[in-house]
């Protein structure tokens, strides 16, 4: 008897271990796209850390409220910063006015980039790296699960992230 309760204590402490470390620190992720080509394919298995730190060109997962799902973005511009679109050129200018970056964007991107202006204290703003429809835009900081931290699947791209 007391082999069986020995055994539900280890299974036990294993199932508290497993919630805790999915819930709090490292999530899986399975990329459902190839938006993020070709740093991210689809059917890459890739494990979120949930403490990351978001800078700019860091990949994100984030909480998409109208799929009701995952998606993997890179953040372009940061809090506070200003966003301008002119001529199919994305300009991010930091607080003090100066040129953060500049990006060239092609396709219909142009059309469906949405609060094109200066970014509230807590919104990032996130581009595909692949042009895709409806792909950019601002998100909410309580929305951004975390970052890419290593890629386990497939095999043979096995990948330790350094952001």
């Amino acid at each position: 008897m007391s082999r069986f309760i020995l055994l539900f204590k280890i299974i036990l402490l294993a199932l508290v271990l497993s919630v805790t470390i999915r819930y709090i620190a490292i999530q899986p992720f399975f990329v459902p796209d190839n938006t993020m080509a070709p740093d991210f394919y689809k059917g890459d298995v890739v494990l979120i850390n949930r403490w990351g730190v978001y800078e700019r060109n860091t990949v994100v997962l984030i909480r998409d409220l109208e799929a009701g799902d995952h998606i993997l973005r890179r953040i372009l511009a940061l809090p506070g910063e200003r966003i301008r679109v002119n001529d199919g050129i994305i300009s991010i200018v930091q607080e003090e006015g100066i040129m953060a970056t500049e990006l060239p964007i092609f396709g219909t991107t142009i059309l469906t980039l949405p609060g094109v202006g200066k970014i509230d204290s807590h919104e990032f703003f996130f581009m595909p790296d692949q042009v895709i429809k409806d792909g950019s835009g601002l998100v909410d900081v309580r929305h951004i699960i975390g970052t890419p931290m290593i890629r386990i699947y497939p095999f043979s791209r096995i990948k330790i992230f350094n952001k």
